[in-house]
């Protein structure tokens, strides 16, 4: 199990949207991708390379096609924090 920011939900509806109106083949893909890093991310919250934006060991991230989930593996149940494009200012979480 991980939990959500709700404006990672909302990032991550975003990016599907977007992927859909480009190919509904892609979109599923993609969707199908991060729904097996969240699943890695659940198994082995340390994972994740530590997000250089940050330089704090517990803030991780993984790469999901040409973006970047952000995560907190500060507790036992990670917590997902932003899915931002890659080359994009991570900004604040």
């Amino acid at each position: 199990m991980v939990d959500w920011k709700d404006s990672a939900r909302e990032d991550v509806r975003r990016t599907y949207s977007y992927l859909l109106d480009l190919s509904m083949s892609a979109a599923d893909d993609w969707m199908e991708q991060l729904e097996k890093k969240l699943g890695l991310i659940e198994q082995f919250p340390g994972m994740g390379r530590m997000v250089p934006d940050y330089n704090v060991s517990f803030i991780r991230e993984v790469f999901v096609g040409r973006y970047r989930l952000v995560y907190s593996a500060q507790t036992d149940i990670p917590l997902i924090l932003a899915l931002v494009p890659m080359g994009m200012p991570l900004g604040k979480l």
